[in-house]
Parts: C-alpha cells; structure tokens; sequence
C-alpha cells in the first residue's frame, strides 16, 4: 500500500513536478479542447495516412499571390512536414512551409493548393510514367517579367517568351530532373533552367523557360514531353559510328571530342580520342583567337583541356579554335559561345 508521499509525488507527475511543467500542461489541455471542438476541424488524408486536421484561412481576402494559402493545425502526432500532400475537399494541397513553434504543443503548417500535375517518364523504353503513372502534384506560377519577358531566338534575336516558377515536393524521381529537361504544364511545354533543392527544404523549385512543343517527340494526348525517341519510337543516340573496316582503315586518326556549342558561365572538358575511342597523349594545347579570348584554362594535361566560359554577354557570338598537337600532327575544334539559357 503506498502511502501519502508516494501518492504525492505520481499526482505531481501528472500534473507537473514544477510550476513550468504545469504551465505548459495546461496550454496542452487548451490545445486539446481547441482540437476537439473546433468548428473547422475535418477528415483528410495526409500523406496517404487518414487523419484530422484544423483548416483555418489565412485572410479573408488572399489573392496577393493569386494563391488560396490555407493554415493546417495537427496535434504532435500526426506525421507531417514540408513537402507532404494533404486530400481535403476533393482536392490537393502541398505543405510549403512548417511553423516551428516556441511551445510545441502541437503542429502548424502553411499549405497552397496544386493547381497543377506533372507527368514525365522515368524510363523511356518501358514507357513508365513518374509516381506510379499518377504524376506529381506542384504549385505552379507564373514568374514573367515585365509582362512579357525576353528571351533570345537562335542567339540574337529577342522575342516575347514566359517563365513559370514550380514548386514540387522532392523525392528520388523528381531530384532526377535535371536542367534541360522538358516538361508539359496546361497544354505548353517548359524547359528547366534551374533547379533550387537548398532554399526551401522538402520541396523542389524550378525555374522554367517556354520552349516549342515538338509533334515528333511529345505526346499531346498525355501531356509527355519527349515521349518518343528521335525517329518516332526509340531515345537511343549515336554520336560517332564506324563500321568494322572503317575502324581498321583509320585506327590512327584521331580527333578532339567536346562540345561545339558552349554557354556563358559553364565549364567543359575536351578529349583527344582515336578513332576506336581510346584516348591519345597530347603534346600541346592552344587557343587560337582573334578576339578576347572569352574562356578561362582550367587544367591541361595529356589527354584533356578543361575550361570555363566567361560570363560576359559580349563574347556572345565569339569564335574560338583549340588545337590539339600531338607527334607532330594538329588538329583544331572551332567553339562558339552561346547564350547562357535557352
């Protein structure tokens, strides 16, 4: 039989040892009484968990950002967190940001609404369609500048183009897109030209520029970009192809491997490779240019030339040759810069 210091102390637990832990047992107690009458308070599933939750509106009149931001409130057991899909209302939200809060008695959490799914294939050759065939729920906006914006045709002439800001919760398939990547959004398709995984974490941000559909390889009816292959069916490129007696014949040539086109601000590497693909030594690199060089020597060394190009909108349009010399013999690559996007 205990006695009454025993039960004094396992009252003190419950209620709290200490005038601090019986402050905040009581904040709990008002959470929990909140929660549980709370008009605003309604079944959802989050995550693919079933679960209850508070919605609250963030303003009576939000369309600063076009945008209806809603509030969510979950006690502390509910698994959620930036970048989690909550089901409410037949319809989806994305978790943008968590509040982290100074008494956590319980959870808050700022969400927008996905007004938009994304789909691209994961493999090319069996046809499969990202999460499942389902795609990925994003916030998309638009992020054109001064109306219209400005991009560059070719590499001078400017036209009228948008951009589109997404925000999509990351996961394994969507890390793997990477810049360059075409994607469908409302009937157009965009090109990533920068991907942020850093500023807001759980969530991926892109930045997209408008590009041109393409009947040969996009899918319309699904909204796939670069669904089929080149010809129609098959994603397999080849670079460089030798029959079996042209590869006798010229086992000796060689030439430099590298990009011809380079943009401003990025770094290449150039090879001087044999005609069967192995790699030769190089006895001397050299830029050859009439003009301000626009690049910047990284590294040299037998078999590689490593550069960066300058990130001067002048140097746009600039020619540059690099010469490879090796047992007496030269050969030159012709480089042009190019716009840094597009």
């Amino acid at each position: 039989m205990r006695n009454y210091s025993d039960n004094f102390r396992a009252r003190m637990n419950v209620i709290g040892n200490s005038s601090r832990k019986r402050a905040y047992n009581r904040v709990q107690r008002n959470f929990k009484e909140f929660f549980s009458d709370s008009l605003n308070k309604e079944d959802c599933i989050i995550d693919g968990i079933p679960a209850q939750a508070v919605f609250q509106d963030q303003s009576q009149s939000n369309n600063k950002d076009l945008s209806d931001d809603k509030y969510v409130i979950v006690p502390n057991s509910t698994k959620i967190g930036v970048g989690s899909y909550i089901e409410w209302r037949n319809s989806y939200w994305l978790v943008f940001t968590e509040e982290v809060k100074t008494i956590p008695t319980h959870q808050q959490v700022k969400i927008k609404h996905v007004n938009r799914t994304l789909k691209w294939l994961v493999d090319k050759d069996k046809k499969t369609i990202c999460n499942n065939g389902k795609g990925w729920g994003a916030y998309v906006q638009n992020q054109t500048l001064y109306t219209l914006g400005v991009s560059f045709s070719g590499e001078h002439l400017p036209l009228a183009n948008a951009k589109m800001s997404v925000y999509i919760k990351d996961t394994p398939e969507t890390r793997a897109i990477k810049v360059g990547t075409r994607i469908f959004i409302a009937g157009q398709v965009y090109k990533v030209e920068f991907a942020d995984y850093v500023s807001r974490v759980g969530l991926i941000n892109w930045l997209l520029d408008e590009n041109t559909k393409n009947p040969d390889t996009d899918n319309y009816q699904l909204e796939i970009a670069d669904y089929y292959g080149p010809n129609g069916d098959s994603d397999n490129k080849t670079e460089h192809v030798f029959f079996e007696s042209e590869s006798a014949v010229n086992e000796k040539e060689w030439f430099i491997e590298g990009e011809k086109r380079v943009r401003l601000g990025r770094s290449y590497v150039l090879k001087a490779k044999r005609a069967d693909g192995k790699d030769i030594d190089v006895d001397e690199w050299t830029i050859g240019s009439l003009e301000d060089i626009p690049l910047y020597v990284l590294e040299k060394d037998k078999n590689s030339f490593s550069f960066r190009v300058k990130d001067d909108y002048r140097f746009v349009g600039n020619v540059v040759t690099i010469t490879a010399k090796s047992n007496d013999e030269y050969k030159n690559i012709p480089i042009k810069v190019i716009k840094k996007f597009g």
